[in-house]
């Protein structure tokens, strides 16, 4: 099971990028901020600092598995959420609001 390592983020334009392992081996990741923003609303995620990410973080991280397992992978070999995989795989239990 593919998790996020911790230090690994970095935001980009319009991407939050980050790693996983599988194997011992470094998964290149990525989310798009639309479908980011789409999740946090989905959940009622109201802040904006690193709390929202971790109120998610499990979602993305199943959405990140079930593309590894499926094998959707981008032509570079990362592993990238779009908005259309929020359909495609679905939206997990919402969570309680948060801050």
């Amino acid at each position: 099971m593919l998790k996020v390592m911790p230090g690994s983020l970095e935001t980009r334009a319009e991407v939050l990028l980050f790693q996983c392992h599988y194997l011992e081996q470094p998964v290149q990741c990525g989310i798009l901020d639309v479908a980011l923003r789409d999740l946090l609303d989905f959940h009622h995620v109201k802040s904006t600092q690193d709390q929202a990410f971790v109120v998610i973080l499990h979602e993305i991280e199943r959405l990140v598995n079930a593309k590894f397992s499926a094998n959707r992978f981008e032509e570079n070999g990362w592993v990238v959420i779009w908005p259309a995989d929020l359909l495609r795989y679905g939206y997990q239990e919402r969570a309680k609001p948060a801050a």
